[in-house]
């Protein structure tokens, strides 16, 4: 009997990269107390993940927009744009 660890795609550990990434990002602005980043990040997440109905598949779209919202979206506040 084969028993690995192994599954035939790396689906589920990009998953597991990403959501990882997520949590870090958003610890790290509220340790940093970097509020409105933080704020956004939240705020993306919690709005993605209702539109996609709860699912799997949503709370990783969800985790990515956050990401990208998190990482961008504050710095077109700071420049006044």
């Amino acid at each position: 009997m084969n028993i690995s660890l192994l599954h035939s795609s790396m689906e589920p550990l990009l998953y597991g990269v990403i959501i990882f990434l997520g949590i870090a990002s958003m610890w790290y602005k509220i340790t940093t107390r970097r509020w409105l980043a933080a704020t956004i990040e939240i705020t993306v997440f919690v709005l993605v993940f209702k539109l996609h109905g709860g699912t799997m598949n949503g709370g990783f779209a969800a985790t990515v927009a956050a990401l990208l919202a998190g990482l961008i979206l504050p710095l077109f506040v700071r420049r006044g744009t």
